[in-house]
């Protein structure tokens, strides 16, 4: 008798894991036979039966990504000191930004209206407060800063009415924060 050698059969190569997990979950979800409600604490490996739509937007306003100071750009020169109209601390709201002024402003507090720029407080020189700024203290800006520089749009990161999680995703920590922070009011 003769050996007969044989060829193995050729082997597709192996499917990363991440690639073979999701495709195995992913065929998993769609065999989902029933959904109950638990608590986002309880949600934790679960896989979600609708997606999750935002009820506000993050952030709620534009608003300050620096402390600085809020202004208009085109009141800006060359070596003029701009009074300091007000102080906007996160939380509070400023009034109207006054033509020819700067608003002191901190990191999360809403742009004031009529400011369509924030400049670092690195990024400016303080003055006295003099006759030469109605008594009050002014500052002089060493740069010159693009519209909507350092500010965070209105939604910028979440928008109100959009998904901010898919059907059939299975949730983690990360997910489960971002669905709390979503669904907050």
């Amino acid at each position: 008798p003769h050996k007969v050698m044989s060829t193995p059969p050729v082997r597709k190569p192996l499917l990363p894991l991440d690639v073979a997990l999701t495709q195995l979950l992913g065929a998993l979800a769609d065999r989902v036979l029933a959904t109950e409600l638990v608590s986002t604490f309880d949600a934790d490996g679960r896989v979600l039966a609708q997606e999750v739509v935002s009820a506000l937007q993050v952030p709620p306003q534009d608003n300050s990504s620096m402390d600085g100071y809020a202004l208009r750009v085109s009141d800006l020169a060359a070596g003029v000191a701009l009074p300091v109209s007000q102080r906007i601390a996160a939380g509070a709201s400023g009034a109207p930004l006054a033509a020819g002024t700067v608003a002191r402003i901190f990191t999360g507090a809403p742009i004031p209206p009529g400011a369509d720029a924030v400049v670092m407080q690195e990024d400016c020189t303080e003055v006295p407060a003099g006759e030469a700024s109605g008594g009050r203290a002014a500052i002089v800006v060493n740069t010159h800063p693009q519209m909507g520089q350092w500010i965070r749009r209105q939604g910028e990161d979440v928008t109100l009415g959009h998904a901010v999680l898919r059907a059939g995703q299975r949730l983690q920590q990360r997910q489960r924060a971002r669905r709390r922070n979503a669904l907050a009011q």
